[in-house]
């Protein structure tokens, strides 16, 4: 799957493997890091979508349980101009490798 964020545009396989490796090349990070940021914005704006109360903090699992609702993913995909597929990996790339989000 593609995800475009700007200029970049990623490959979510190549994202997959670059993220399982232990020994990175200076392209393979700055693409990773730009990835992590790419969805942590996009995670923080899904977190917001599905969130009823905006003043209380979700936590990841909330979220992902949330997005079970076929009617809340409809929403955020409209929302974000994002497909299922698209907002499901960010969520899952989130939990797995972005550390700061609990």
């Amino acid at each position: 799957m593609q995800i475009t964020d700007g200029a970049w545009t990623f490959d979510t396989e190549v994202i997959d493997r670059v993220a399982n490796n232990i020994v990175r090349d200076e392209q393979e990070r700055e693409m990773l890091n730009a990835f992590a940021r790419y969805a942590y914005r996009r995670f923080k704006q899904i977190r917001n979508g599905v969130n009823p109360r905006k003043c209380k903090y979700m936590w990841i699992d909330q979220v992902r349980e949330q997005l079970k609702s076929p009617a809340k993913i409809q929403k955020v995909s409209k929302l974000l101009k994002m497909t299922d597929e698209e907002v499901h990996y960010i969520v899952d790339f989130v939990k797995k490798y972005v550390r700061y989000v609990k």
